[in-house]
């Protein structure tokens, strides 16, 4: 990873900070009912269902539909099924019409989560399938790297021709061909421009 090419990506939106506000206050809840791990596993079934359910979907984030058809639908489709804390959480979320926030407030969740418990999410993509000794041994480097316990989800995107990225939160770690080859040119068009400054330099000086 020495030669990697980092760079931050930009994730600074309104639902983002909305999502954050939000998955704080879940996870206050949990805490206080030493039920952390259970919600947020309970959170990430009802995204699914939501996401996968695109009616219940438009319905929940609707503003043509009242706070308390909301209320309704929640406690209908989820009361009974998930723990009563997280069904007040969602009646919260759609008492301020933020139910598009959804799947934001799951990830920043699981990532604030994690923080608390000196864990670090990765995702390791690469443009072939990886073993799993390959990516377990990429763990271990990580987890050396950052002082923290580095979970390493592999994903598979041909773009990148060969080589790998590395994502950790809001940073990139780009060793891929493409970045390796975007970096060849760089310095090439660098030389020819110092070729060009310097001859200029010369005839000046002659």
């Amino acid at each position: 990873m020495d030669q990697e090419v980092k760079h931050a990506t930009v994730f600074d939106s309104d639902q983002q900070q909305l999502g954050n506000v939000y998955a704080k206050a879940l996870l206050g809840f949990g805490q206080e009912n030493q039920a952390v791990d259970s919600l947020i596993d309970e959170l990430d079934g009802v995204v699914d269902v939501v996401e996968s359910t695109p009616q219940l979907k438009m319905a929940l984030e609707s503003p043509r539909i009242s706070v308390g058809e909301k209320d309704s639908l929640v406690q209908k489709i989820f009361g009974g099924k998930v723990s009563p804390d997280l069904v007040n959480f969602l009646k919260i979320v759609g008492a301020k019409n933020r139910f598009d926030c959804l799947a934001v407030i799951r990830s920043a969740a699981h990532r604030m989560h994690d923080e608390m418990a000196g864990r670090v999410q990765a995702t390791l993509i690469t443009a072939h399938q990886v073993d799993d000794s390959v990516r377990q041994k990429l763990e271990t480097k990580l987890s050396g790297v950052f002082g923290k316990q580095v979970g390493l989800a592999a994903k598979v995107d041909n773009k990148i021709i060969g080589g790998m990225v590395v994502r950790i939160g809001d940073t990139v770690y780009d060793g891929s061909v493409v970045n390796q080859l975007s970096r060849v040119r760089v310095k090439a068009v660098k030389r020819a421009t110092d070729a060009i400054r310097q001859s200029v330099e010369n005839f000046m000086t002659e």
